[in-house]
């Protein structure tokens, strides 16, 4: 899993929020729909509920691992970028200390460098 995740720590992101789900609203979207997905063939376009949880699990640990102070300004939310068949979700994360913005990609997003 550490190999496919790339982290970033830039400047205070402070508008928008309220745009983007939760890590617990996504969670229970995940959890709450599998057996409908599964019977509309919808399973390989929704992601397990287990899986997503250990991603997430990941990534504030990877995001400690650069700074972040695991105290919320905000809630950690859940955003989501195109690959060549699917969306693939990663997390923002924004720190009490300072509005410091952790984002945790399954992709690189090299521009984010350039708001350190």
């Amino acid at each position: 899993m550490e190999n496919q995740w790339s982290v970033y720590r830039v400047s205070p992101i402070d508008h928008g929020w309220h745009y983007l789900k939760t890590v617990n609203e996504t969670a229970r979207l995940l959890g709450g729909n599998w057996a409908e997905a599964e019977a509309n063939g919808l399973v390989a376009d929704h992601p397990r509920v287990e899986v997503f949880l250990a991603a997430y699990r990941f990534a504030r640990e990877a995001a400690i691992a650069h700074g972040y102070d695991n105290i919320n300004r905000n809630q950690p939310v859940v955003f989501w970028l195109p690959d060549s068949t699917i969306f693939n979700y990663g997390f923002v994360f924004k720190s009490d200390n300072g509005g410091i913005t952790y984002v945790i990609s399954p992709k690189p997003l090299p521009w984010l460098n350039q708001m350190s």
